[in-house]
């Protein structure tokens, strides 16, 4: 009897080993919501450091994260480190591309509580009454990441946090005269 268990539990780890594996490397996870609010107005909140920490939920969800901001102020080389116990972990996000009015990239490089890094990309798409937003992150998933992410859904985790985040965008640009 035990040996029947001991080989469905085997049997069961080797299967989601196996599923793992076939999961695609890559991922990418991205949100947008239209805001009634100019490019002009949107930009300085996606290029500048300090700007977008007002309205990113990560200082929210971990308040004792410890932000050190070097470089420029904004766009390219501007950086923002972090190091935290919590939820936040330690990393840096690095603005590798600033196209005004239109998008900013920044490569994400995580040290703890594991190591990985992506591109985040946040873009603004005008339309006549306002502006979509649009916040994307890529990368290349880990085998570790792939079974974790069996278990975990991470679109809908990170992606939560896009929602908030660009909720709280809305609600500061449109307070704004």
């Amino acid at each position: 009897m035990i040996l029947k268990i001991v080989s469905l539990v085997g049997l069961a780890i080797i299967g989601i080993l196996i599923y793992a594996a076939m999961m695609p490397a890559e991922f990418s996870i991205a949100r947008e919501l239209k805001i009634n609010a100019s490019t002009e107005t949107l930009f300085p909140y996606i290029n500048n450091s300090k700007l977008s920490n007002d309205w990113m939920p990560w200082k929210k969800s971990d308040p004792d994260v410890e932000m050190v901001y070097s470089g420029p102020a904004e766009g390219v080389g501007a950086k923002t480190s972090w190091d935290s116990k919590g939820r936040m972990g330690t990393g840096q996000a690095l603005v590798v591309e600033s196209l005004p009015q239109k998008s900013v990239k920044t490569e994400l490089t995580y040290t703890r509580p594991m190591e990985m890094s992506q591109i985040a990309e946040v873009s603004l798409h005008p339309e006549a009454d306002g502006t979509i937003v649009r916040w994307t992150v890529t990368g290349q998933n880990s085998f570790i990441g792939r079974v974790f992410c069996i278990f975990m859904n991470m679109d809908k985790m990170v992606g939560s946090q896009f929602e908030e985040g660009l909720a709280t965008l809305k609600q500061i640009a449109e307070a704004r005269p």
